[in-house]
């Protein structure tokens, strides 16, 4: 979910709001997340749901490449949320 929120255009500290249960933050959280960031460059050397091929996109193409993966593995459809196709196809990726 954080990665389709960056992949949409939010930034990383919206992403956390919405999915982290954790209140407490550092002082840079408000500028940036950095378990994002871990995350999409994990997923940038293709170790994260075996998503290959993009050692050459920036950071939110990363994001906007797995969150296709993903969705494509959860059975999107013409009209789905991809957000929730993307969680899904997470699950089975898994």
């Amino acid at each position: 979910m954080a990665l389709s929120v960056y992949a949409r255009g939010g930034t990383s500290s919206e992403a956390r709001r919405l999915v982290s249960p954790e209140r407490v933050q550092g002082a840079s959280a408000h500028e940036r997340w950095a378990t994002l960031t871990r995350w999409i460059e994990v997923a940038r050397r293709g170790a994260m749901f075996a998503v290959g091929g993009l050692a050459a996109f920036p950071r939110r193409g990363v994001a906007e490449q797995v969150v296709l993966a993903l969705a494509a593995r959860g059975g999107r459809q013409l009209g789905d949320d991809l957000t929730a196709s993307a969680f899904a196809g997470a699950a089975i990726a898994a």
